[in-house]
């Protein structure tokens, strides 16, 4: 037999699944008791390479108490026994000997080798022998008969060596109404050993985290096998019978899982095997062999997921999560109905389609509660009306799984590919556009789509987009939104998760067109923020927003269409705001500050976004939360009432009108509201832009290369402080000689200037100059402003703008999504200043802040002395060892 007629036989291609032997560059290695390996071209080792893998697949016999080649004492030097059994782990007391021979022998040679194996076997005083051939084999009494009988003791052939060494196990769960069944367990006890098991394959990080998720979706398949489909009166298989080894278990195991795939192959490739060790298969039965998942409630098992998907999928896995509460929201503003066709087109772990599974069905049961055919109009709703694309193959199993275990929708989920591309397997897939009535989730953003990219595209192009057409690259959730909004029919809903970059860059990039293709092709329905830390866990700093979109029926796709045709004959300066006008209709919008989770990831009561259930699902009523406010405002769009000071609604056309890169991002437009209404009387209003102007008093600082400058950066407390020389990339020193390679353009600062941060002024990086950095430089990351009107007084106004209205306004104004989001100066020059038309009055306001800052300082430059006395006294010195203490007020001086 040659090794490629050993590789295709079935028993030896079962043990290098289970990793019982592997081989590689002709010799075969036996992961037993000891790791020995021999060359495999040998036709007698390719005999022992069978026997061993049936004593341990067929006869259950564990590898942990198998070794080869054992040395036989009392006999011929260098004589061993090819493959002995013992009776325990440590190998002590040989239990069975095999003597193999290749096949093509004569009678005496097979004789002569039957004597070697009594030989052996009488030496090693085994209780069985067994000669194996290949071709013939005999099973021998050892123990109790002569060691010269050769005939009574014959007990059959390999095929009557006893399984497991004659031990019957004995096993707890019986499948079946007989009380000693597994039992369906609470959220808390499934969440626990769930959450174990997947922690026994991770290893405490030594296994990839998406492959740990893979094996642990197998394990939890061949669970549900074996709940599903074992006859009752039997042994559950998925449980450890009394004495078994790890390996007989394991073996169970690994056919449950082979004949799940069978049954359905929308899961794993038929040709999947188990990638864990037997010993870590037999650790997880233990865990999980009293529990009925299947029988759990599908609200216990939502509620147990939730918190395990969510303690895992943190870090690295974080990308490919959005926690549940986000996900219940977007999909309750959606208010999906059994009758539409739902899709995820990037779906991830699963999380939107489990939400939809979950509130559609609760809504079944309310709405046919009694009927008998309620049942199957859940199932009906599953199987057939909820899709669902992931690109990544491990993670579209792991959201397969994750539906099958919330007892089923996993059918229609199409993995390894991405929505992007033209060839799909699920017939409703097939069609390019208008074939869902529901489009939800949350696309990955931060990447960029490149035309060619197979593997994002396909055989499509971007050309075949309109926001994409003409360009080399795009930004995935730009692409992916205009996708999805193919995919509607006309008439339907979107709720995406999306990334601030999108409803408020400015300039000709992607951002501006796609808001253009948004009102053009539908209505925006509803934008709620979400704060900065929705996806921190998962080391994010994104702001993001949920959109709700309604693309436009065909009736009113042409009215628009028609009406934007005639602003453009007719020269409208703004034929999209012209047409938007006579197509009228209200956007709902809101900022929410709690989500139901911490900045931490941790489950919190407090949430704005809807009114939840101890049991995870929506309260009926859902008065006081952006839900219910939204569910108001859909009834009477023209007549809503907000319950929040952090909601509100606004015109298409004057959301459209209120800047000119016509941003869509609450936090603006509620700010705009707010700052219409806060008018003061008898204090004077006006733009930044009649108080201050730009000064843009550009300096060389290389022309004198001997010159030392003063660089400013600012805190985060409005302070404004030298740049650390010699800190990160800053140069040695502040010399003019050291800007001669500066990529950066310089500008002058004076007494009384307002300086901030173009990237972090939402986080409070601004001030007025003091005397002490008149001359100072900063770069062009520095606005620097010259107060040009002298009815504020400067400290005023420095004062003022830190303050927490004020820090709103600029976190409202900033762009972007990042955690380096840029505030733009036109957005700066319009901000509305409010202040008391008297000096004095304006003066007397900040008095005592001032003097409490004084305060400060002095108390800070006495600690600092306090210190550096005690350091003194410590080192023993009269005079100090260096005149900074480390700790205080070291903050990063790199440019923002």
């Amino acid at each position: 037999m040659d090794i490629n007629r050993v590789l295709e036989d079935s028993l030896i291609k079962n043990a290098i699944e289970r990793g019982i032997v592997s081989i590689k560059g002709g010799r075969i290695t036996y992961h037993l008791n000891q790791e020995k390996s021999y060359v495999l071209t040998d036709p007698e080792e390719q005999v022992r390479a069978r026997t061993i893998a049936f004593l341990i697949l067929n006869k259950h016999y564990s590898p942990k108490r198998m070794r080869t080649e054992v040395e036989v004492p009392r006999r011929t030097p260098n004589d061993f026994a090819d493959i002995v059994v013992y009776a325990e782990e440590s190998c002590k007391t040989p239990y069975l000997v095999v003597e193999n021979k290749h096949s093509e022998l004569t009678s005496s040679e097979r004789l002569q080798g039957i004597e070697q194996l009594f030989g052996n076997a009488n030496s090693l005083r085994a209780n069985l022998g067994l000669y194996d051939d290949g071709k013939i084999s005999k099973l021998y009494d050892i123990q109790n008969y002569p060691a010269t009988e050769r005939k009574d003791n014959i007990k059959g052939n390999r095929d009557s060596v006893p399984i497991n060494y004659g031990n019957v196990p004995k096993y707890t769960y019986i499948a079946g109404p007989n009380g000693t069944d597994i039992t369906p367990v609470s959220t808390k006890v499934l969440e626990s050993k769930v959450k174990r098991a997947h922690s026994t394959i991770w290893a405490g990080g030594k296994r990839d985290p998406l492959q740990s998720f893979d094996e642990w979706s197998k394990l939890m398949l061949a669970k549900v096998e074996d709940e599903r489909n074992t006859p009752n009166g039997e042994p559950r298989k998925f449980q450890i019978g009394t004495g078994e080894p790890a390996s007989v278990v394991a073996t169970r195991i690994h056919t449950l899982f082979k004949q799940a795939i069978k049954v359905d192959s929308s899961i794993f490739p038929p040709d999947s095997t188990i990638q864990i060790s037997d010993n870590k298969i037999f650790e997880i039965v233990g865990i999980l062999q009293d529990i009925s998942i299947t029988d759990t409630t599908v609200d216990n098992i939502g509620m147990a997921f939730e918190i395990f998907f969510g303690s895992v999928f943190r870090g690295e896995l974080g990308q490919y999560f959005t926690m549940r509460p986000i996900a219940r929201f977007t999909v309750s503003m959606l208010d999906i109905n059994h009758n539409e066709y739902v899709i995820d087109p990037t779906c991830g772990s699963g999380g939107f389609l489990l939400e939809v599974l979950l509130q559609v069905w609760n809504n079944i049961e309310v709405e046919f509660a009694g009927r008998s055919e309620l049942n199957r109009i859940k199932t009906d709703f599953a199987l057939q009306k909820v899709y669902g694309i992931e690109i990544h193959e491990i993670l579209a199993r792991i959201c397969k799984i994750n539906l099958l275990l919330h007892h089923d929708g996993h059918t229609n989920i199409e993995g390894d590919r991405s929505c992007l591309s033209l060839s799909f397997t699920k017939p409703r897939l097939q069609q390019i556009s208008n074939n869902f009535d529901v489009v939800v989730g949350n696309p990955p953003f931060g990447d960029s789509i490149k035309d060619g990219d197979e593997d994002q595209l396909g055989k499509n192009s971007l050309n075949n987009f309109v926001l994409g057409k003409g360009k080399t690259k795009i930004e995935s959730e730009i692409i992916i939104l205009e996708k999805a909004i193919n995919m509607l029919v006309p008439g339907g809903r979107l709720g995406f998760v999306l990334p601030d970059g999108v409803l408020n860059n400015q300039g000709k990039d992607s951002a501006t067109a796609t808001r253009e293709y948004l009102v053009r092709n539908g209505k925006i329905l509803a934008v709620v923020s979400l704060p900065d830390y929705a996806f921190r866990r998962s080391g994010a700093q994104n702001k993001t927003s949920v959109l709700f979109f309604q693309k436009f029926t065909n009736d009113e796709k042409q009215q628009f269409d028609s009406d934007y045709e005639d602003c453009v004959s007719g020269g409208a300066k703004d034929p999209i705001y012209e047409a938007l006008c006579s197509n009228s209709y209200r956007v709902f919008f809101s900022e929410a500050s709690n989500i139901g989770y911490t900045t931490t990831g941790l489950p919190s009561k407090k949430n704005d976004l809807y009114n939840g259930e101890d049991n995870g699902k929506l309260a009926t009523n859902q008065d006081g939360s952006i839900l219910g406010d939204y569910r108001s405002f859909i009834s009477d769009p023209n007549h809503f009432m907000p319950t929040s000071a952090n909601t509100s609604s606004l015109s298409i056309e004057e959301i459209w009108s209120s800047h000119s890169s016509h941003r869509l991002d609450p936090k603006y437009h509620l700010f705009k509201l707010q700052e219409r209404q806060i008018q003061r009387s008898g204090w004077i209003s006006r733009p930044i832009t009649e108080l201050m102007t730009r000064r843009l008093e550009q300096i060389h600082p290389e022309d004198n290369p001997d010159v030392e400058v003063t660089v400013l950066t600012i805190s985060q407390t409005g302070t404004l402080r030298r740049r650390a020389a010699g800190k990160g990339n800053n140069p040695p020193e502040w010399l003019g000689m050291y800007f001669e390679d500066s990529p950066s353009k310089w500008f002058v600062a004076h007494e009384g200037d307002v300086v901030y941060s173009g990237i972090d002024l939402w986080k409070g990086c601004i001030a007025v100059v003091p005397k002490e950095f008149d001359g100072a430089i900063v770069t062009k990351e520095y606005p620097v402003y010259r107060i040009t009107n002298d009815e504020i007084d400067p400290d005023f106004l420095a004062i003022l703008l830190r303050s927490r209205y004020y820090m709103r306004a600029f976190r409202a104004i900033t762009t972007g999504h990042s955690n380096r989001r840029r505030t733009q100066e036109q957005d700066f020059e319009l901000l509305i200043v409010s202040y008391p038309a008297d000096k004095q009055v304006q003066r007397n306001m900040i008095k005592a802040i001032i003097e409490s800052k004084e305060y400060a300082f002095e108390s800070q430059r006495e600690l600092q002395k306090q210190l550096l006395l005690f350091d003194a006294e410590i080192d023993q010195c009269e005079e100090d060892q260096g005149d900074v203490r480390v700790g205080l007020d070291d903050e990063d001086d790199r440019e923002p």
